[in-house]
């Protein structure tokens, strides 16, 4: 605690604020001990140490109550002193506080400033074309935040974040300026209390689809150094660094361009498809989406049977099946291998392992068979309708 406290002390001292302040206070003892000098034998508005401490500090406020006059020439003289010292303490914090201000403003508009007290923030790491539809999309879909619960990383040019600030419902965005696979950037942002970690694969400083996932792995990395319990969701280019990300315990992937892909070729033998899809995810537009739910511990290792008997009954939603292995990767993974563990077998132990390394995060199983027995750390999968088309 002692060094706690001598530490702060000396960061208070290295402040622009540290000697001035000591100055101050040195300042109001001495012309309070000067004044009650000159004044206590002869005015009885001063008679101890306090009244002229008092007296001195209302006077360099250049408040002035009025309520303690000097009377004698050396008090009058401490007053003239005090007064001009008073008008030196105005300006300096005047002077101060604005370029505090204006510091403050340049460093946020450059991405410079520290984020080191936020909590429960997204973190977006990269930079899209279309960044402002994407920022938007997620506000639309994210009701409880707002854009000051948003920090962008990326190394893209102030002018452009300053574009998107225009927009009224992004005005309050955070900006941190630097290579967001960085142990030294990422720190500014308090990363080990963020809500969510979303990772784009950038292509601002290079089209190669290898050194964009590259730096993506790499990102997940670090993150994952910093908090094992964030939740991540990574966007790959390429997937043969599939199996790299999932080492790097990333919660979700999306891959984007075999997504679109799949949805061309789809189109091929499902009439419709891409409207189909459109009409889920869009939030504006789309008149059911997909939701997932936490499962009550009633159903935990009970048959599906008993989940979809349970929510038979329900009228804007329709059960599609069980996410499996939600939550924490590295806090399920300890959790699976201590139930692994729990065999004498030989045979069935080394088959339990095998079972926990091939763990798959966020694997759904749709439409599962009524004798599905439901694991720990499983969600529900519902398709819901809007209750404003209902």
């Amino acid at each position: 605690m002692r060094k706690n406290f001598r530490k702060s002390k000396q960061q208070f001292m290295d402040s622009r604020f540290g000697l001035p302040v000591v100055f101050f206070i040195f300042y109001f003892f001495i012309a309070g001990l000067a004044t009650l000098y000159f004044e206590a034998s002869s005015n009885k508005q001063f008679t101890n140490l306090v009244d002229g401490i008092w007296w001195a500090v209302i006077t360099v406020s250049t408040t002035g109550y009025g309520d303690k006059v000097p009377m004698t020439i050396g008090g009058r003289l401490v007053t003239i002193v005090t007064i001009v010292v008073g008008i030196g303490v105005m300006s300096f914090l005047s002077g101060t506080l604005a370029s505090i201000f204006v510091d403050r403003s340049n460093k946020a508009r450059s991405g410079l400033m520290e984020y080191r007290n936020l909590k429960d923030h997204i973190v977006i790491c990269g930079w899209k074309m279309q960044m402002n539809e994407f920022l938007t999309d997620i506000l639309n879909l994210n009701p409880d935040i707002d854009s000051s619960d948003i920090v962008i990383v990326s190394n893209i040019e102030p002018e452009k974040i300053e574009i998107l600030k225009k927009d009224k419902s992004l005005s309050s965005l955070m900006y941190v300026r630097g290579e967001y696979f960085s142990e030294a950037t990422l720190s500014r942002i308090n990363i080990k209390e963020a809500k969510k970690v979303i990772i784009l694969a950038d292509r601002l400083e290079s089209n190669s689809a290898s050194e964009v996932d590259s730096r993506t792995v790499m990102t997940v990395l670090t993150v994952r150094g910093f908090a094992r319990n964030v939740y991540i969701c990574a966007e790959l280019l390429d997937r043969k660094f599939e199996n790299y990300i999932k080492e790097a315990m990333c919660d979700e992937i999306i891959f984007s361009r075999n997504f679109n892909r799949k949805i061309i070729a789809k189109s091929s033998s499902v009439k419709g498809i891409s409207n189909i899809l459109y009409q889920i995810i869009d939030q504006k537009t789309g008149q059911s989406g997909i939701i997932t739910e936490e499962i009550g511990n009633e159903y935990i290792n009970e048959p599906f049977l008993k989940l979809k008997t349970a929510n038979e009954s329900l009228k804007n939603r329709i059960l599609l099946g069980i996410l499996e292995n939600t939550g924490s990767p590295y806090k399920m993974k300890v959790d699976f291998l201590r139930e692994a563990q729990k065999t004498a077998n030989v045979s069935k132990l080394v088959n339990n392992l095998q079972e926990v390394k091939g763990m798959e995060v966020n694997n759904p199983v749709l439409i599962p068979d009524d004798d599905y027995v439901i694991q720990k750390y499983s969600r529900l999968i519902f398709l819901e309708r809007k209750t404003g088309n209902a």
